[in-house]
């Protein structure tokens, strides 16, 4: 059985990661909203992103770019934005590609770059024409930014201050 499964999962993985390079779709609106549902950001092509508080049907704050995907924390102040290329990055990338971007009422206060989280450029797994670098599982209740590196290490930001809390 063990034989049969690890072959089966090497033709997953490939295909996955052969179907991951495939073009993203044009920009249309995107949603994200916080863990406990409160708060939703927005964001929409040619008219940039806000964020509202849903129960009081109130813009809090505004970026004027679009952004194609964004985490959105519990008390409204706080905004990831990630890489527009999303878990792919082209290969004649540079180290200072920004991966992720907090945000606090509009206001940047940090940008991840490849750099900060890929310090050895040999953990990118290369693909049919990118590497993918991971993904990124969203914001907990205790305000961490989950980030999963391709070769399995996890990373938790606090959104407040954009740090690495825990590794």
């Amino acid at each position: 059985m063990r034989a049969l499964v690890l072959p089966i999962f090497a033709v997953a993985a490939s295909i996955a990661f052969a179907r991951g390079d495939t073009p993203l779709p044009p920009p249309s609106k995107v949603t994200a909203t916080s863990p406990n549902g409160h708060i939703r950001a927005i964001s929409v092509p040619n008219a940039g992103t806000h964020v509202e508080d849903v129960t009081q049907h109130k813009v809090l704050w505004r970026l004027p770019d679009w952004h194609r995907a964004m985490f959105v924390a519990n008390d409204g102040k706080h905004l990831v934005t990630e890489y527009d290329g999303l878990n792919l990055i082209p290969t004649g990338f540079t180290d200072d590609l920004v991966l992720l971007t907090f945000w606090r009422e509009g206001r940047k206060i940090r940008e991840v770059t490849v750099r900060d989280l890929f310090p050895d450029h040999s953990i990118l797994l290369r693909t049919i024409s990118h590497y993918a670098w991971g993904h990124i599982d969203g914001i907990d209740a205790q305000g961490r930014l989950r980030v999963q590196r391709i070769d399995g290490k996890t990373f938790l930001f606090d959104v407040i201050t954009g740090a690495i809390r825990e590794t």
